[in-house]
């Protein structure tokens, strides 16, 4: 038998005296360590940092290069996809984008010193530029070689012994200079790419690998990939040659086991004389009677099959992304506009023709292909990848400006009568659904614009700033000229200019809606609206002179309700930051 007082189950209970001299010696303890501590005191705004010293930095990451796009700003990282920008930037007018994808070099070489009459040279020099906006759109750097780089490479001293003739000469400066750049891509500038931008040849190409000296079947001398290593060895192998007094060309005096042999590509467009002579008689007739005329028409032809190329990649036609559309139409003005003219045909010398690498495709002129889709979407969608998207993404205060029909907004009307991000969430509904947050929704929006894939099917604009990009810029995106269009000046639109929106507005492929609706819009809604966008803009200090920020003592003005609706709407303001930048 033990005694309760001993049982575990009933433990001993120690003196309150005891309990009450081990808290004061500890509290003794404290008091010293604190007085003799020589570890420096934190200044008061580094107090949070110094009670969490494990917490995530505060500091801003150091700027980039080419950081900056009007007054738009980014920070370049793999991190991109965080729902919120300012926990990788610390900074909210700073977005995250995907790291800058590296562009391999492409080269062609172009004697500008050849004697030739000025017409001849500017229509040889629309031609290289064609040939370089083409390429560019593809993902590549495309550079115009000339003899300053041949004269550089250490094997020109050895080449200049030979004395070639000038045909066979002109083939090794080209060589030369490729191998004074070392391991890229060599084309001719009149080989074009003519295929889709997830091609696989293409693919391949961007990747900047070139472990092998290559060349495809059916272009010749026109399309070379390779390493510096490999291109030395192949000008050494030519220049050591015993048949090179006769010979008038390259590839015969260098061993077939050097180059690797691929299939004819089917994304890559040759259009050397025997191609033109062949399969573009009138083109041919021009180049024969009068050459700078022809080059002309050459240029033309060329930028009409990139343009039908690009149309074949498409064929589902476009959709205009306007969620809220009964009451934002007018944001998708300009989207409308450029849509138009990427559907519109541009002159060419030969309206029937095809592309030389696609002789079955429907060209532009017949009738099935001039009917091209252009429809309105309230919501976005990823399910065909023949579809091409321009989405125009609002500023917060926009749509809460167009929602309302009022320039009045108060930080009242934000928080009581509107729902939280109100663009993503209907631009989402078709892909997410309806139950999901912003945080969600801005990943998948962030994908849709800059991935990969998305950026190859669509162009994202914001609805404040999208009337003011040049026709040229979107050239080099697209990869070819565009048709001329009418832009939009939210600001300074008078009375013939309302009604001419409201026609082309009016269009009958755009009236039919999504279940029904009806997206025409009447010359006063369209007057009212653009009205509305014209306050917002000057609210967000856009387009016009930038004005000196003031300490406000009331935050119910233009820039207190301004920054409540952004507080509200924190995915919707992601959004148009990331699309802006």
């Amino acid at each position: 038998y033990r005694k309760p007082g001993l049982s575990t189950a009933y433990p001993k209970k120690y003196p309150r005296k005891l309990l009450w001299k081990y808290t004061a010696a500890a509290l003794l303890l404290i008091l010293l360590f604190l007085l003799f501590d020589t570890s420096p005191v934190p200044a008061a705004k580094d107090a949070a940092q110094h009670i969490r010293p494990f917490g995530p930095s505060v500091h801003t990451p150091p700027t980039q290069r080419n950081h900056t796009g009007g007054e738009a700003r980014w920070h370049n990282n793999w991190q991109w996809l965080n729902p919120f920008s300012d926990a990788i930037t610390a900074d909210d007018s700073r977005s995250v984008l995907p790291p800058i994808r590296e562009r391999p070099p492409i080269y062609a070489f172009y004697d500008a010193d050849a004697a030739k009459d000025e017409e001849t040279k500017s229509a040889e020099n629309k031609l290289l530029l064609t040939w370089r906006r083409a390429w560019w759109a593809q993902g590549f750097k495309p550079v115009i070689l000339g003899k300053a780089e041949a004269l550089q490479n250490p094997l020109y001293e050895r080449f200049q012994v030979r004395k070639l003739d000038n045909e066979l000469g002109a083939e090794f400066m080209r060589w030369l200079a490729w191998g004074q750049m070392g391991t890229g891509i060599l084309v001719n500038w009149l080989v074009l790419p003519m295929g889709p931008y997830d091609d696989p040849l293409l693919s391949y190409l961007r990747r900047g690998e070139y472990p092998r000296l290559t060349r495809y079947k059916g272009l010749g001398g026109g399309f070379f990939s390779g390493d510096k290593a490999s291109i030395d060895g192949a000008l050494s192998e030519a220049l050591d040659s015993k048949e090179l007094k006769g010979s008038h060309s390259f590839l015969e005096q260098v061993s077939p086991n050097a180059f690797e042999v691929d299939p004819i590509p089917k994304s890559i467009a040759f259009y050397e004389a025997s191609t033109v002579t062949e399969k573009y008689k009138s083109v041919s007739t021009q180049l024969s009677s009068d050459k700078a005329a022809g080059l002309r028409s050459l240029a033309q032809l060329i930028v009409s099959h990139l343009h039908l190329t690009f149309l074949s990649s498409f064929t589902s036609g476009f959709a205009i992304l306007t969620p809220h559309r009964a009451h934002s139409l007018v944001l998708s003005h300009p989207a409308i506009n450029l849509a138009n003219s990427l559907i519109h045909c541009p002159q060419s010398p030969a309206p029937d023709s095809c592309p030389p690498n696609n002789p079955q495709c429907t060209p532009c002129s017949s009738p099935t292909r001039s009917a091209v889709s252009l429809k309105i979407a309230g919501s976005y969608t990823n399910t065909s990848s023949s579809l091409f998207t321009i989405g125009t993404v609002p500023h917060p205060y926009t749509l809460t400006s167009l929602l309302a029909k009022s320039k009045e907004i108060t930080v009242r009307h934000v928080r009581r009568d509107t729902a939280r991000d109100q663009w993503l969430a209907a631009a989402t509904r078709e892909t997410l659904g309806a139950e999901i947050g912003g945080p969600d929704r801005i990943v998948s929006f962030k994908e849709a614009v800059a991935s990969k894939r998305g950026a190859a099917r669509g162009l994202w604009l914001t609805a404040e700033e999208n009337e003011g990009l040049e026709r040229r810029e979107l050239e080099w995106h697209f990869g070819f000229e565009l048709a001329a269009y009418n832009q939009t000046d939210y600001g300074a639109l008078s009375a013939q200019g309302v009604a001419r929106v409201t026609a082309e507005l009016a269009d009958p492929r755009l009236v039919a809606g999504e279940e029904g609706q009806q997206s025409s819009l009447g010359e006063k809604e369209v007057r009212h609206q653009v009205e509305l966008v014209a306050h917002a803009k000057s609210v967000l200090g856009i387009g016009g002179r930038k004005k000196k920020k003031k300490k406000r003592k009331k935050k119910d003005g233009a820039e207190g309700v301004r920054e409540a609706v952004e507080a509200w709407n924190l995915a919707d303001t992601e959004a148009w930051r990331f699309a802006r930048a």
